[in-house]
């Protein structure tokens, strides 16, 4: 079973006593996935937020951030289960605020089960993290006991309008 993403029950703690109220109609509902540590399942997840997010900003924005989350779920893959033996869950949880006048706020939460391990030196691998925090205004890798959290933050520019103009021009 996945977990809630971090801070939910304290947002619905808060919500629930704010009473019942409507959702803007700019609200966009958050993304919340999980599954089995596979490279397949990384790729799955990938795609899924690809087309979450592709709805909310440019294309190569939205190219950034897959390839940004992607690294966390590679880690996830590659380095969490390693002592287990047999891959365990990892969830994703990405989540934006409703437009503000400079884009929306996105941030993208990975949680893992396993074990944190730090990079054993330079060579061909160690450099997931710098591309993260190169694509992300903010990065943040959390270790603890129960597994490892990666929070990834960045405000996005919204996506340009179609126009019947530009929809003609892209067809």
């Amino acid at each position: 079973m996945c977990s809630r993403g971090p801070g939910t029950l304290a947002a619905m703690d808060v919500l629930q006593r704010m009473g019942p109220r409507r959702t803007p109609r700019t609200a966009v509902p958050p993304l919340e996935l999980c599954a089995l540590a596979t490279t397949e399942n990384a790729g799955t997840l990938r795609r899924r937020f690809r087309q979450w997010v592709g709805e909310l900003t440019d294309p190569d924005t939205a190219d950034d951030l897959a390839l940004a989350l992607y690294e966390a779920l590679a880690n996830v893959v590659d380095h969490a289960y390693v002592e287990r033996g047999a891959p365990g869950l990892m969830t994703l949880w990405a989540a934006v605020s409703c437009p503000l006048s400079t884009g929306r706020d996105l941030v993208v939460t990975v949680i893992d089960e396993g074990a944190w391990r730090p990079s054993d030196g330079p060579g061909w691998r160690g450099r997931g993290l710098p591309l993260m925090r190169e694509l992300m205004h903010a990065t943040a890798v959390l270790p603890g006991e129960r597994g490892t959290t990666v929070q990834l933050r960045r405000r996005i520019a919204p996506a340009p309008a179609v126009t019947p103009r530009r929809a003609a021009a892209m067809a």
